[in-house]
């Protein structure tokens, strides 16, 4: 084991990360930790993308947007649309720092391809590019590890001093101790048998965070994203259709959206709410026996006049999306052919438990972007991309700061970093356990069916279950490759934890509340219950076993202590939005 000592320690290189880094070398000397490529890996790199500011900062800008559309109004809608669960102090540091991120971005080269009301319109490789020049402006203070993939948080007295580390190249264990720690790993998409999310996503910083002791708040609330490519299988996993027009259809050829009451399908059909009302409904017809062969729903675009195809075609050079050439699909789409898609696991509205200065409940610890919870409450419309970059700089300024005012780099190391080595280094080689690919297999099949679009209390019992037996055998598999270098096998098994961990944790908060709200849907109770539940489930570590506990939402939002069914929350939220 090799030993690396910094100010600020930053595990997790997408836009939180880079923008963590970026803050953080004002004031310190960063180490950037990235699975993969620094730039090149992670969610952003994948966005969509818009960036979202309010109007009247778009148009200080120079974009032509809404004068009169304020930080305050937009903070409103974002408390509306996550069903009232949001933790106001995120949301106001949220609206208030966008523009100036918007701004920074520009002024780092960012490409904008054109405006939206209360957006820019770019691409994920854009961003990333734009926070790489950062990175580069601040090459003597950062340093840049590639490759590398966090095991464990290192605590001393209570304290995160750091983490350890696999360098994949090399198989070595690395031991990097900090003064201030930055959590900006994204979600556990991995971890559903169908994900719009990438690899390696795989909710490492929330298992990190929790085995450490921190708090994790409203886990249950997990957005899927509506008409992400099942088939061709091809193309399975792909966003193509999400940000194309079309029309869902089920096994008899219904376009079912029509069955939706009026206001909540134009919702679906013009904003991004369509991620919760569009995967609702197609999951809906599954369940009910008149999906897709591959267990979606139909994406038909026959509907489409010849003009408009010209039109799409022109807009989308070559039929090209993310590196992909979809001109063979896109011909037979127009020759009436519909494809197979269906709802993908895509954001994680819960997670580690920050405030307003993006400090978790650990002292040393710091967490940024969709690896943290309680800003968007129990639904996401506002941009993740905007998310990555407030939280990131301002965990990056917090930690800085921190790290600025402290003494000594602290040293870790102890039996706990001894025996982590031992236990993984030892299942090298081995085919005594149950293989990696199997309990993946299993951890991914049981939180696609039981942790998915709608729940029943039935359904989240068998997950636990299942998912707690996986944990446990998560540290006992068989690695068959014996190398230790650029062993996927390997990191596959050490990244098993962290999924079960997650996917287990986010079963049980489900279980917990007992209602329907926002993303999270209940079969077995339809309401949405502002007498009981508008409160948070906080998840933390008591001995070997979660402890689930509740918080009230800080928000200074009245809300009517009422019980609505579900539906009709979701309409009435609809309307507070077309009055604000």
């Amino acid at each position: 084991m090799r030993t690396h000592r910094t100010d600020v320690l930053v595990l997790g290189s997408g836009g939180a990360g880079m923008r963590a880094a970026i803050e953080a070398a004002q004031l310190a000397e960063v180490t950037l930790v990235s699975k993969g490529p620094l730039g090149r890996s992670g969610a952003t790199v994948l966005a969509g993308a818009d960036v979202m500011a309010d109007g009247a900062s778009l148009r200080r800008l120079g974009f032509p947007d809404d004068p009169l559309d304020t930080p305050d109004k937009w903070a409103r809608e974002i408390v509306i649309e996550g069903f009232a669960l949001n933790e106001e102090r995120l949301v106001d540091a949220y609206v208030e720092g966008a523009g100036s991120e918007i701004e920074r971005l520009i002024d780092l080269g960012l490409t904008v391809r054109k405006t939206l009301p209360r957006a820019i319109i770019t691409t994920g490789t854009s961003i990333c590019s734009a926070l790489r020049r950062g990175i580069d402006r601040h090459s003597d203070r950062i340093t840049a590890i590639d490759n590398a993939m966090a095991i464990d948080l290192l605590l001393s007295d209570g304290r995160v001093v750091g983490a350890l580390l696999l360098d994949i190249d090399s198989g070595e264990f690395v031991s990097v101790e900090a003064r201030s720690t930055v959590l900006a790993t994204g979600g556990w998409h991995t971890a559903y048998a169908f994900s719009a999310g990438p690899d390696e996503a795989t909710g490492d910083g929330q298992a990190m965070a929790y085995r450490a002791g921190a708090e994790l708040i409203d886990m249950e609330m997990v957005t899927f994203a509506p008409n992400i490519l099942l088939a061709p299988p091809r193309y399975r996993g792909s966003l193509w259709f999400y940000i194309l027009p079309g029309t869902l259809l089920n096994r008899n050829g219904d376009a079912f959206m029509a069955w939706e009451d009026p206001r909540v399908a134009k919702l679906a059909l013009t904003s991004e709410w369509n991620k919760l009302l569009c995967s609702k409904a197609s999951m809906r017809e599954v369940l009910a026996g008149r999906g897709s062969p591959s267990g979606g729903v139909f994406f038909s675009m026959r509907h489409l006049p010849s003009n408009v195809w010209d039109a799409l075609e022109a807009e989308h050079s070559g039929w090209r999306f993310q590196g992909d050439d979809f001109s063979d699909l896109m011909a037979r789409m127009r020759d009436g052919v519909a494809a197979e898609v269906g709802p993908a696991a895509e954001y994680f509205e819960g997670g580690i438990r920050i405030n307003e200065r993006c400090e978790t409940s650990i002292p040393g610890l710091y967490a940024a972007g969709e690896c943290t919870g309680g800003l968007f409450g129990a639904n996401r419309v506002s941009a993740a991309t905007t998310e990555m970059l407030v939280e990131g700089k301002i965990a990056g300024h917090t930690a800085g700061l921190a790290a600025a005012s402290k003494g000594a780099v602290p040293c870790a190391g102890g039996t706990h970093v001894e025996e982590e080595i031992a236990a993984w280094s030892g299942m090298l080689g081995s085919d005594s356990g149950p293989s990696v690919q199997e309990l993946r297999s299993r951890l991914q099949k049981a939180a696609y069916q039981n942790v998915g679009v709608i729940r029943t209390g039935r359904q989240l019992n068998e997950a636990a279950k299942a998912l707690e037996e996986i944990e446990t055998c998560a540290r006992s598999v068989s690695v068959q490759t014996a190398r230790r270098h650029r062993n996927r096998e390997w990191c596959e098994a050490i990244e098993l934890r962290n999924m079960a961990q997650s996917v287990r944790l986010s079963a049980l908060a489900a279980l917990k509340r007992t209602e329907s709200r926002g993303v999270h849907m209940r079969e077995d109770y339809p309401i949405t219950d502002n007498v009981t539940w508008r409160r948070h489930i906080v998840c933390r570590r008591a001995g070997a076993a979660p402890r689930l506990t509740f918080a009230d939402v800080d928000s200074a939002t009245p809300v009517e202590p009422e019980i609505t069914p579900y539906d009709a929350a979701i309409v009435r939220a609809a309307e507070a939005l077309d009055t604000s």
